[in-house]
């Protein structure tokens, strides 16, 4: 059975740097059958980090990457992240700091039924019934 997934901002970096494991890992599960997309959150990051003059190269490799995924978005029509994103905020705030992006990052794959796939086991690990899974391993 085919599993859909939802790409970390630290997966979406190596792809546009075409870091070997984790392009092995995503011709696999294509292959396979499975979907793989890019929310809003992930856009964001990318955009943020990139936007000056001397990255425009790599800004315009990755909108021709996030263009050949489908994408999930957080908007007024899909309150359910924010809500999920509520009980997560919720569940962590005793200890368990992680940032709110990753926080909407991880509501987004959860409410889309996806694994996430990510680099920073350490954050999402600490949030209950999120699947995740490292593609640089």
């Amino acid at each position: 059975m085919a599993v859909n997934y939802s790409l970390d901002t630290n997966v979406v970096s190596d792809i546009l740097r075409e870091y070997p494991p984790v392009m092995k890992n995503l011709t696999d599960v294509l292959i396979q059958g499975s979907r793989v997309f890019i929310d809003s959150i992930v856009y964001y990051e990318i955009v943020r980090g990139l936007q000056s003059k001397e990255y425009s190269k790599r800004l315009n490799k990755f909108h021709k990457l996030y263009e050949s995924f489908p994408h999930l978005y957080f908007d007024r029509d899909n309150m359910k992240v924010a809500e999920k994103a509520a009980e997560i905020y919720d569940q962590l705030r005793h200890g368990h700091n992680v940032e709110d992006n990753d926080i909407f990052i991880a509501a987004m794959a959860m409410v889309n039924g996806c694994t996430l796939v990510t680099a920073n086991e350490k954050h999402f690990s600490r949030i209950e019934g999120l699947r995740y899974v490292n593609w640089r391993s």
